[in-house]
């Protein structure tokens, strides 16, 4: 899965420069903010709903005929959630920072289908992300690289909702689908969806369904790097973290 990333030295410049089969907007917005622990959005005090902290990540969602830069919420609202982190029919926070990709039936569970029906697709940009081995406890967390490109492109559904200050946003989640040999390594059993190439960008905005379908799959492990990172990686917001030099070296 994608539970934590990173988004260090990112330019929209670079991005659309990588990704040379997108079109972008005649302006660009501000480049993405660095940081390195950025977790889905939560409740700093489950008690107290005043104490939300909205999280983001940098999206590109297709809209008449442009390839448009977005600061996306993390994780996806479904429209019934009404703004707000979905819950179950108990009361229980449900996750949907991830989308997983399914082998039989639809490709997503019920609360995506509706953006998958509407091609509500995005591309994720993000320096790195994290996983951790579920083998040992406590778990060891594991930053996630590419070795042969500037940053990752994953791919994502996305929803619109209306934020409480009446502000349309755009929420995200990213797709994942099975791991290759190097997350396996790390004993994780997820891994995000992830573009190969520049040319994979575009047609995952404007694909048919099925020619979408066809780029999730595991990435190649022989481009993958992993690097093990301390333990406060864990704590939520903390950018007070002393990372390996492969990763300061981004």
């Amino acid at each position: 899965m994608c539970g934590k990333a990173a988004v260090s030295h990112l330019s929209w410049k670079d991005i659309y420069g990588w990704a040379s089969s997108l079109t972008p907007p005649a302006a660009l917005p501000a480049d993405p903010l660095d940081r390195v622990n950025i977790s889905p959005s939560r409740l700093r005090r489950k008690s107290e709903p005043d104490s939300m902290i909205w999280e983001t990540l940098p999206a590109i969602y297709a809209k008449n005929g442009e390839d448009r830069a977005i600061k996306a919420t993390w994780p996806y609202l479904p429209f019934w959630s009404k703004g707000q982190l979905p819950r179950t029919k108990d009361g229980k926070f449900l996750s949907t920072a991830n989308a997983r990709l399914r082998h039989e039936g639809q490709p997503f569970a019920p609360s995506y289908m509706g953006s998958w029906s509407k091609d509500l697709r995005v591309l994720v940009p993000v320096s790195w992300f994290y996983e951790f081995d579920s083998r040992v406890h406590p778990q060891i967390p594991y930053a996630v690289f590419p070795l042969h490109a500037p940053f990752w492109m994953l791919c994502g559904l996305a929803n619109w909702y209306t934020a409480a200050n009446g502000e349309k946003k755009l929420s995200i989640s990213v797709i994942t689908v099975d791991p290759n040999k190097v997350l396996k390594s790390v004993g994780h059993h997820r891994s995000p969806a992830i573009i190969r190439t520049p040319e994979e960008a575009g047609k995952w905005l404007r694909a048919s369904k099925p020619e979408a379908l066809n780029l999730l799959r595991p990435f190649p492990e022989e481009s993958m790097g992993v690097e093990a990172v301390p333990m406060a990686i864990k704590i939520p917001g903390n950018e007070n973290i002393s990372l390996p030099g492969c990763l300061v070296q981004r």
